[in-house]
């Protein structure tokens, strides 16, 4: 008599069900925080905060500033002479400074100026692109010579060195140069603090336990 066994035939599992639930568990965890890295990385891509707008009179306070109802406001990419500033050599040199704050003054023309700030600088000033009408303030200054591109409008700027417009037709530091010169000589020039009351007790008590040796 033959025998007859039966079986069933083992089909393979397949390998999502082989893993162990700490694994699975953690593979799905890991997918999880990978999409949200991808998602924050596109938000700060594509999401942009709406630029403030500063509009109304405008007071130039210098060839790269101006003061709206109080705020200051920094024009961005530029860098314009200081005030104190001086350009060319010693035999002709010129307040390139004022010059540059007449200029931004022709080019508002008494008009109500309208500022697109995004961000501040190191000084709390809006840094902002401003219009007069339809002149952009920011690119007309370095394209009249009286800025130098400080992050942005170097085409224009290079179109004003060619043309040498402004500072460009004659001896000038950059304004970044020249602040750097006259901060240091000013910290040099600053006459040191006196002691205060506990360091001249200090010193007093360090005298008389000295002489008591």
């Amino acid at each position: 008599m033959s025998s007859y066994r039966r079986y069933r035939r083992r089909w393979p599992r397949p390998a999502e069900a082989q893993r162990p639930p700490l694994r699975r568990a953690f593979d799905f965890a890991l997918m999880i925080v990978f999409f949200a890295l991808v998602a924050l990385l596109a938000a700060r891509l594509n999401v942009r905060p709406p630029p403030e707008l500063l509009a109304g009179r405008a007071y130039v306070i210098d060839g790269d500033t101006v003061s709206i109802s109080g705020n200051r406001i920094r024009l961005k990419g530029i860098d314009a002479p200081e005030l104190a500033q001086d350009c060319g050599n010693r035999q002709a040199a010129t307040g390139c400074g004022h010059a540059s704050r007449q200029a931004l003054i022709g080019f508002v023309g008494g008009r109500d100026v309208r500022c697109e700030a995004s961000g501040k600088d190191k000084y709390d000033r809006a840094l902002a692109t401003c219009y007069s009408g339809d002149i952009n303030l920011n690119r007309a200054m370095v394209e009249a010579g009286q800025a130098v591109a400080y992050g942005d409008y170097h085409d224009v700027e290079a179109k004003a060195v060619r043309a040498k417009r402004g500072l460009w037709a004659i001896e000038f530091e950059t304004p970044q140069d020249w602040r750097r010169e006259h901060e240091a000589a000013a910290n040099e020039q600053a006459p040191k603090s006196l002691p205060g009351p506990v360091d001249q007790l200090f010193a007093w008590l360090g005298r008389l336990l000295g002489g008591l040796w």
